[in-house]
């Protein structure tokens, strides 16, 4: 009986076992990887030098930014959260850290977008200091924590498609995934399905790695308005850092790459009486009566929730939210039409609930195209929900403090250091002599030596 107990358990087991393997479901990997921090209170001549040569190791600032990097404080603002690859419960909202509440609407205007539901939403948390060297570093230790997450979830029964945002210096974080790759054996090496640069600084110190096969698909995200993106100059390989990749000698931009200039636009009635309650589809009518104002979005807005201290206009058409949260759908629309120019236009309308793909530079055979943006209802509902978690007590004073409050001990730090050092130099240590194991010993003058012997 025993044996025919077994044999039976093991036909059940070979009997399953090709089930799971066809259940392997595709699951979403969504990665955010914040930018620089706080980096205006730094700006002097003796830290512009430092960042300059890729030496901000004992500087104030870089002590400094470390000890606000890791005040939770700053983390109610944007997708950010400790140090290191962290999960992110996007069914546990909260006003004291602003991940969950971006990761919500991200996933919901993803399954608009078509993608199955998934709950894998990361933080990766990193220094945020303006160094090339160090980014580096840093990207090496987001590659082994996803190698393990993506090991992790593969013996679970899933195939997961990593789609890795990087804001500002996170975009660059990111690309140095792509030199960590070539350093790897083949059973090491990891792959990302999207890779997002938002907003990130260009720079022609790192921008080749795009072509890295780690990167399945590119899409860099940019805005006309945005002022800071091109503001890193701390560099001696060039002046400042750029909006866009561009080809040049020795490097041509790679098929995978799609660049995408991001519009908005609003339109406010021209007379302050005029009551809007659905703006009309005759253009004559809403020439007449409407006045189209541009939005296109700051350095901020493309990032932060609309309560953070830094800009984010309040009458920005979908505030409070970034338009990171509407990447998936924008991709999913330029991936649905391969005809369309890799260097592209997305114009946003959220009052007409469009978003309009044209190519940058306009041409007889250009292709463009226009689709349905978030219904007006929808988000109506994600803007009103990620409301709720404004912060309590968020304010500038609190914010400045905060920051210069760090510089302050940096700067005790230090004073205490030199004051130690210098009265350690004035101590004179001798060996005395009744210590001293080592006899006197004549030395030999040489031969010719004049003196007497």
């Amino acid at each position: 009986m025993k044996q025919y107990k077994l044999l039976i358990k093991l036909l059940i087991c070979l009997s399953i076992s090709p089930i799971i393997v066809a259940e392997n479901k595709d699951m979403w990997v969504t990665i955010f990887a914040h930018g620089s921090f706080s980096l205006r209170p730094h700006l002097n001549v003796s830290n512009i030098l430092k960042m300059l040569n890729d030496s901000i190791e004992e500087s104030i600032y870089y002590r400094s930014t470390e000890i606000n990097r890791r005040d939770p404080f700053f983390y109610k603002n944007q997708a950010m959260g400790d140090m290191g690859l962290h999960k992110i419960n996007i069914h546990k909202l909260t006003n004291t850290a602003a991940a969950p509440v971006v990761a919500q609407a991200f996933e919901k205007i993803s399954q608009i977008a078509g993608h199955n539901p998934s709950n894998e939403y990361y933080t990766y948390g990193w220094s945020g200091l303006v160094s090339n060297k160090l980014r580096y570093i840093e990207a090496s230790f987001l590659y082994s924590e996803l190698y393990k997450l993506i090991t992790n979830l593969r013996s679970q029964g899933f195939n997961p498609k990593v789609r890795l945002i990087g804001y500002s210096h996170g975009g660059n974080l990111g690309l140095q995934l792509g030199a960590i790759h070539q350093t790897k054996n083949s059973e090491q090496q990891i792959f990302i399905d999207e890779f997002h640069l938002l907003g990130t600084p260009i720079q022609v110190e790192t921008d080749y790695l795009i072509s890295s096969p780690i990167f399945t698909r590119v899409y860099n995200w940019y805005s006309q308005a945005d002022n800071v993106q091109t503001l890193d100059f701390f560099s001696f390989k060039r002046f400042f850092s750029k909006k866009k990749f561009s080809s040049r000698r020795n490097f041509t931009l790679p098929e995978k790459l799609t660049q995408i200039k991001i519009k908005v636009s609003d339109h406010i009635p021209k007379k302050l009486k005029t009551e809007i309650k659905q703006l009309p589809k005759d253009k004559y009518q809403l020439k007449k009566h409407f006045k189209e104002v541009n939005y296109d979005p700051g350095h901020f807005e493309l990032w932060f929730m609309g309560w953070t201290i830094l800009t984010y206009r309040k009458a920005f058409p979908t505030h409070p939210l970034p338009i990171l949260i509407f990447l998936p759908l924008i991709t999913k629309y330029i991936n649905e039409h391969p005809e369309l120019s890799h260097d592209l236009i997305a114009y946003l309308q959220p009052h007409f609930e469009t978003v309009e793909l044209t190519p940058y530079k306009k041409t007889k055979n250009g292709t463009s195209v226009k689709k349905n943006f978030v219904a007006k209802d929808i988000l109506h509902e994600i803007r009103k929900n990620a409301l709720q978690y404004t912060p309590d007590n968020y304010n500038i004073e609190t914010y400045n403090r905060k920051v210069y409050d760090a510089i302050n001990i940096v700067q005790y730090e230090l004073k205490k250091i030199s004051q130690l050092v210098k009265s350690e130099k004035k101590k004179k240590t001798k060996l005395e002599q009744s210590i001293n194991l080592h006899l006197p010993e004549k030395t030999y003058d040489g031969h010719l030596s004049s003196k007497k012997r």
